[in-house]
């Protein structure tokens, strides 16, 4: 008998030290980041729906979004009806970018109208693109690595100017930027070094 309470008391131990462990491995998430999951379960045996990770916007229209691209338009359009372009989370705004093959083939057409607003303009060091990490096309619009500054009544600073980077006016000014286009700056290791010697 004493056997028996023994080998239970060291299951209940076993247990207890399990439980422990299982506390010390657990993380706390943000609703936003659940819905993201809860998202993602939902389409993720879907061939043609992809949901992407949650990602912190250039624009500042939301605090955190995340992308779901569509390759079916027909489901695009289904989903653009149905699906919400925005969530609320208290005060933290989680925006949805669903965009499909035929609206995202849109973003040369419109990297094309930047290449075309920026040309000749040495404050632009060039127009590129590249592909991420779920295949799909982004364009940068590459500015000089050069401060902007200009008078502005700024009382934090002594010279009353305003000072910032072409990048940072660009995302303001085409407040609507588009999905897909994005303003940066180029390294200052480029400037130094043209030729990429």
């Amino acid at each position: 008998m004493k056997h028996i309470f023994t080998a239970i008391k060291n299951r209940i131990n076993r247990n207890e030290e399990e439980s422990i462990t299982m506390k010390k491995n657990l993380k706390l998430e943000a609703p936003w980041y659940t819905y993201q999951k809860k998202v993602k379960a939902l389409f993720e045996r879907d061939p043609e729906i992809k949901v992407g990770d949650i990602i912190l916007p250039e624009d500042g229209r939301a605090d955190y979004l995340f992308d779901i691209e569509v390759r079916n338009h027909e489901k695009f359009l289904a989903l653009d009806r149905v699906f919400p372009k925005c969530v609320q989370f208290g005060n933290i705004t989680l925006a949805i970018n669903l965009y499909d093959e035929e609206n995202d083939a849109g973003a040369d057409d419109v990297l094309a109208l930047y290449e075309t607003i920026f040309k000749g303009n040495p404050i632009v060091k060039d127009v590129r693109t590249a592909i991420d990490h779920m295949g799909t096309k982004h364009g940068f619009i590459r500015f000089q690595p050069e401060v902007i500054q200009f008078f502005d009544d700024d009382i934090y600073d002594y010279e009353g100017n305003w000072t910032g980077l072409a990048q940072d006016i660009a995302r303001e000014v085409f407040a609507n930027e588009t999905r897909g286009i994005h303003f940066c700056t180029a390294s200052v290791k480029e400037a130094k070094n043209p030729a990429g010697e």
